[in-house]
């Protein structure tokens, strides 16, 4: 480029340099990176005028962000968010966040500076990983890793927190459902549910008596209680009460016991709650009940959900002896994992017309919904209304059945 004056005035904001394709490319640096190097961010351009342009944006953009171009990668920021944030959280929590750091996140972005992190760049990667499923647990863990860096400064902002992403089975107009609706339609769809719907529950109550599992079930899909947190109650924890001439179950939720971490405080603050049962739930809970120090749920952490698999399962000579009599209980059930039964609770509230805030927070949810509003009343009056939708739908089920 000729040395005029107009190109002493373009360096003041950065160096230009034209490229084989024709582009113009813009750098311009401002402050110092944590090497002690120069800081810069990089643009480019197809006329001297654009690129005039180009290097007074990006001279603005590092200016107003600190954070762009400090030399601080992704795997730098990880080593420090174990050390820090990573001996915080509890280690079923920071084990997930590792195996999706180490599997998806670093082999790709290892050496990407964290505050030049683009979106386009994490959805490619989303849209790589097998399943949905894959796909929501490296994202959840990639920004939780982000954030910590907003929160101590060294990023100005979580560039995943602006807006959803398409993940695997949300794009294309393919069928990748692996369902074969040819023979029954029907029983395809209703074998993909991952809740069950309120019949369902019905049906499987009188199936769910005398069985080891059975407080857990109760508590689940009667109060929306997290696995963890079922496993961690005593029936000091469970109290009966009367509230406009009506008896209620109550379950006090303030602990969790899982395999990595053992006993410890519930998942969130406003994980910690007084929860009400629904009928006909509370009543079988509150007849089940046993000496205050006791566990509600007898079963180890280690199999509990392989005791709830093989219930599903045809029943055997073979097996009828080793398992008991809780063996293939409910076969001919739709199979859901153990922990949906808390999603199906918060299904047929929803159903019954209970508030989405009031749900939200009577399940415990981290995500922002209206706390301030919420009171116990609500909640009362939230589980007495699920529990007139459950009578409603028994007494359709005894009509359909007669």
């Amino acid at each position: 480029m000729a040395s005029s004056h107009k190109d002493s005035e373009r360096s003041k904001l950065g160096s230009f340099k034209q490229l084989k394709d024709g582009r113009i490319r813009v750098r311009v640096s401002h402050g110092y990176a944590l090497d002690g190097s120069k800081r810069t961010a990089t643009g480019y351009a197809d006329t001297m005028a654009d690129a005039e342009r180009v290097a007074m944006q990006l001279s603005a953009e590092l200016g107003r962000r600190p954070d762009l171009g400090r030399g601080l990668t992704l795997k730098k920021w990880w080593d420090a968010y174990t050390a820090t944030k990573g001996q915080r959280i509890t280690r079923a929590t920071y084990s997930r966040y590792e195996i999706e750091m180490r599997r998806t996140w670093l082999p790709v972005m290892a050496k990407t500076d964290i505050s030049h992190i683009e979106r386009q760049d994490v959805q490619a990667v989303l849209l790589s990983l097998p399943t949905k499923s894959s796909a929501q647990h490296a994202l959840r863990a990639l920004s939780a890793v982000l954030t910590q860096a907003v929160r101590d400064g060294y990023l100005s902002s979580n560039p995943l927190r602006n807006g959803s992403f398409e993940l695997p089975g949300d794009v294309g107009a393919a069928d990748d459902s692996g369902l074969d609706f040819s023979l029954d339609p029907f029983g395809a769809i209703e074998g993909a549910q991952t809740v069950w719907d309120a019949r369902t529950v019905l049906r499987a109550m009188p199936l769910m008596r005398g069985v080891p599992l059975e407080t857990c079930w109760l508590v689940m899909v009667g109060a929306g209680l997290r696995r963890e947190e079922a496993l961690a109650l005593t029936w000091r924890d469970i109290r009966r009460v009367e509230i406009d001439g009506c008896e209620v179950t109550q379950i006090a939720v303030y602990k969790a016991l899982t395999t990595l971490d053992g006993l410890k405080r519930t998942k969130t603050r406003q994980s910690m709650r007084i929860v009400a049962v629904v009928e006909p739930f509370g009543s079988r809970l509150w007849e089940l009940r046993g000496n205050p120090d006791e566990a509600v749920v007898g079963i180890s952490v280690h199999n509990i959900q392989h005791r709830w698999k093989t219930m599903f399962d045809p029943v055997t000579s073979k097996h009828a002896k080793k398992e008991g009599r809780w063996k293939g209980r409910l076969c001919g059930l739709p199979y859901v994992p153990l922990n949906r039964m808390r999603a199906t609770h918060e299904t047929y509230m929803q159903q019954a017309g209970v508030l989405d805030s009031v749900n939200a927070a009577a399940h415990g949810h981290s995500e922002r919904v209206s706390y301030s509003n919420y009171q116990r009343p609500d909640n009362m009056d939230a589980a007495m209304r699920a529990g007139s939708f459950l009578v409603l739908q028994g007494q359709k089920m005894h009509k359909t059945a007669v």
